[in-house]
């Protein structure tokens, strides 16, 4: 996390003010009228003061002192300043967003992450998150990297999870030229 706190400024320029419709949209149209969401790797607050202002319940989660001290601010939401792996809770979440954030996990720390937000969701949550498409994991720019495809992905996920929807979007910031791979899971009937 040192990345992030020592170049928050830069990240929050470059990211604040993106424009996330295409994103929010399907996502909030499986959620009913004041749901929790848990938004993980919240970074400054963006999609929190969203989510708020439509009137859901959203917790932040951001190992970044920086980026969590600016996020409380901006949104006005509570932010835990924790990674998902060390989080704990009792709560079970309508919604949990990830949105770029789990693509910082090695393959090794990933599959247990997926784990413990399986035991986060219930029956009709919905759980989103995104990966740049590819099939690096390293450094790049400073900041550690697991890209994943849907082939890749799928092998992370627990048996009690299933894909709901996937697709590949173009990235949306400005002059950004990313593919990134967009996947909506939930949890399996359990018989």
């Amino acid at each position: 996390m040192n990345y992030y706190d020592n170049n928050y400024k830069d990240f929050i320029a470059r990211t604040l003010d993106v424009d996330m419709m295409e994103l929010y949209t399907p996502f909030c149209d499986r959620l009913n009228p004041g749901s929790s969401i848990l938004d993980i790797g919240c970074g400054p607050g963006r999609d929190l003061k969203y989510f708020k202002s439509i009137g859901y319940v959203p917790l932040g989660l951001e190992p970044s002192r920086q980026l969590a001290d600016y996020g409380r601010r901006y949104s006005g939401c509570e932010i835990v300043e924790t990674t998902i792996q060390d989080f704990q809770s009792d709560t079970l979440f309508d919604g949990i967003w990830a949105c770029a954030s789990l693509l910082h996990l090695s393959s090794g720390e990933l599959g247990g992450a997926l784990h413990k937000i399986t035991g986060l969701m219930h029956s009709g949550s919905v759980f989103y998150c995104s990966f740049k498409l590819g099939n690096h994991e390293g450094i790049r720019n400073g900041r550690y990297f697991n890209d994943q495809t849907l082939d890749s992905f799928v092998e992370y996920i627990p048996e009690a999870l299933k894909v709901s929807h996937s697709w590949i979007s173009e990235d949306l910031r400005p002059q950004t030229l990313q593919k990134w791979l967009n996947v909506h899971l939930e949890l399996r009937q359990r018989h």
